[in-house]
């Protein structure tokens, strides 16, 4: 089994959410108009903080994996408005304090407690700037397919998109297991990549494996509230479309209020 995050297959197969790199670079040049530096947390290899760095931005990627940042480090080499730390999204300290900071692709949902999801929170809310804002995406838990992977699907395999490229230049395809956990409101994922030669035939098979705690709305929320955030707006996707029932994501903007607040 091979660790999910390796770069080179990240930067093949993890594409993000629909809309996701204009979306947080709206909210990072909202941030740069105010002379504030942005800061992504869980960066991986620059897939949304390089574009926001070459729109002029001064951003700061943090991420715990060192050949993510490594290969983070070869695709903006030039980019001096880019800067890449090794750190945990639950505890850091950076000397900086930042206008915007922001979870992109469900990175905040590798938090497996509550400890670790307030910590990070909590972190955040310590390096931003009085009203600066905190912005992240989670999906949407939705009841129908987990009732399914519960029953029917349990154990089985699930294709996963089109067949695509993979570094050797030979086509592959991609099959998913899941394997809910309610009582933990954890979702692991079994992805399973098999490589082929020109006939069509498997030559390779690689295993990865992925898990995530999964949220609902007014759980994020409370979570928020503890940390001391005030929401700004839910969205059910990246475009800022109202969120639903059926929402494939949750986006949140929330802000650190500008001043304290006051004790009655």
């Amino acid at each position: 089994m091979r660790p999910y995050y390796d770069p080179i297959a990240y930067d093949a197969r993890a594409q993000g959410v629909p809309g996701d790199v204009e979306f947080f670079l709206s909210l990072a040049q909202e941030a740069h108009a105010a002379c504030q530096a942005v800061l992504e947390l869980a960066c991986g290899t620059g897939r949304v903080s390089i574009p926001i760095a070459q729109a002029g931005v001064r951003v700061v990627g943090l991420d715990q994996s060192a050949a993510m940042l490594g290969r983070a480090r070869e695709k903006s080499a030039g980019l001096e408005n880019a800067r890449w730390v090794e750190g945990d999204m639950r505890e850091f300290e950076l000397p900086e304090r930042f206008g915007l900071v922001f979870i992109p692709y469900r990175s905040f949902q590798h938090l497996l407690t509550v400890a670790d999801q307030l910590s990070c929170l909590r972190c955040i809310h310590r390096h931003l700037v009085p009203g600066g804002r905190l912005a992240l995406d989670i999906f949407n838990p939705d009841i129908v397919a987990i009732g399914q992977w519960l029953t029917v699907k349990k154990g089985g395999l699930q294709r996963r998109g089109d067949i695509y490229k993979v570094v050797s230049g030979r086509e592959a395809v991609g099959w998913e297991a899941r394997a809910y956990r309610t009582a933990a409101q954890e979702a692991e994922t079994t992805f399973v990549d098999e490589e082929l030669d020109d006939e069509g035939a498997v030559i390779s098979r690689v295993y990865r494996n992925l898990k995530l705690r999964y949220l609902f709305r007014f759980e994020m929320e409370h979570l928020l509230a503890r940390a001391g955030f005030e929401v700004e707006a839910l969205y059910g996707d990246c475009f800022r479309a109202p969120f639903q029932d059926t929402s494939p994501e949750m986006v949140w903007v929330a802000r650190r209020p500008a001043q304290p607040p006051t004790s009655s």
